[in-house]
C-alpha cells in the first residue's frame, strides 16, 4: 500500500507535467536538428523513442496500480460492511440536478455532500483518498443497481403499487425494512399520530410516513412526518412514496430535514432486497 501511495504521488505531481513538457517541446527540438545536423537528429530521435517507450510503460504501470487500488476499495467496502452506507447515500443524495453536480446514469450528486461522505467513510475505516475514488465506488454500485433492475424486469412478475391499499403498502414496507435488518414498529390504525412505521437500528429511531399514491405526493405528507417524528421521539423522518413528490413537498422536506424516498428508489430497494419488481 505504501508503494502504491508513493507511485500515485509521483504520478499526480510529476509524471503528467514531465510528459506534457516532453511532448510539446521535444518535437520542436528535433525539427531544428533535422535542418541543422541530421546525424544528431537520428541520435536524438532514437533517444526520444526510448524515452517515449519508457513513459508509456510507466503510464501503463500507474494505470494498473490505480485500477488495483480502486478494486481493493470495493473489496474493503464489503469487508467493512459499508454496502448499505453506499446504497443509502445513492438513494438519498443521488437526485441532485444542479449544473455543478457530478452525474452518472441518471443520478446526480452534490460535490460538497460527496466530500462529507468521504470523511464519514474514512472514519469507518475505508482508505479512500479523493473524490475520484468515491466516483469509482458510486459507479460500481450504480451499475449493479441498474443491472439488477434490467434483469429484474425480465426475471420477475410485475407487482403494481396501484393495486395496494394503504395498509397493504405499509405491510410491504414492513417486509422490506425487516429484510434490511431493521426492527420495525407498526403503530398504524386510528390515532397513529401520522406515524406509519418506526425503524430501529443501532440506536436510531426512524419515523416512516408511507404514502401509496398514484399522483405526486404533496407537502401534507411532510407536515405529518414532522409532527410524528417529534411525537414518537425519532432521530429521523422519511416519507416513502409509490410516486414522486411535488415541488412544495420537496422544499418543505429540505427545510425540515425530512428525507423523501421516491418511487424509483423504493423500486430499487424492493428489487435488491425482496427480489420483487414493482411498477
Amino acid at each position: 500500500m505504501k508503494n502504491e501511495n508513493f507511485f500515485s504521488f509521483i504520478y499526480n505531481n510529476y509524471f503528467v507535467p514531465i510528459i506534457a513538457i516532453f511532448m510539446v517541446f521535444y518535437p520542436f527540438y528535433l525539427y531544428g536538428l533535422w535542418f541543422a545536423d541530421k546525424q544528431s537528429f537520428w541520435k536524438h530521435f532514437f533517444i526520444a523513442m526510448g524515452v517515449l517507450i519508457a513513459l508509456i510503460f510507466i503510464f501503463l504501470l500507474f494505470k494498473k496500480l490505480n485500477k488495483k487500488r480502486k478494486e481493493n476499495l470495493i473489496k474493503d467496502v464489503n469487508i467493512l460492511g459499508l454496502n448499505n452506507d453506499i446504497n443509502n447515500f445513492i438513494n438519498r443524495a443521488g437526485t441532485e440536478k444542479g449544473k455543478d453536480a457530478w452525474k452518472y446514469i441518471g443520478y446526480g450528486f452534490n460535490v460538497d455532500k460527496m466530500k462529507i461522505f468521504i470523511k464519514t467513510l474514512k472514519e469507518k475505516g475505508l482508505k479512500i483518498k479523493e473524490i475520484n475514488d468515491l466516483e469509482y465506488i458510486l459507479k460500481v454500485f450504480i451499475d449493479n443497481k441498474e443491472e439488477s433492475i434490467i434483469k429484474g424486469g425480465f426475471s420477475f412478475n410485475e407487482n403494481k403499487f396501484s393495486f395496494l391499499s394503504g395498509t397493504e403498502f405499509e405491510n410491504l414496507l414492513v417486509k422490506l425494512f425487516e429484510s434490511i435488518d431493521y426492527v420495525v414498529e407498526h403503530p398504524g390504525g386510528a390515532g397513529d399520530q401520522g406515524g406509519d412505521l418506526i425503524l430501529n437500528k443501532e440506536g436510531q429511531r426512524i419515523l416512516v410516513q408511507a404514502k401509496c399514491y398514484t399522483n405526486n405526493i404533496n407537502n401534507k405528507a411532510v407536515q405529518e412526518a414532522v409532527a410524528a417524528k417529534k411525537y414518537y421521539d425519532c432521530n429521523r423522518a422519511i416519507v416513502v412514496g409509490s410516486s414522486d413528490f411535488t415541488l412544495g413537498a420537496i422544499d418543505l422536506a429540505k427545510a425540515n430535514n425530512v428525507e423523501l424516498m421516491r418511487k424509483k428508489q423504493l423500486q430499487e430497494l424492493l428489487l435488491r432486497h425482496l427480489k420483487e419488481n414493482w411498477v
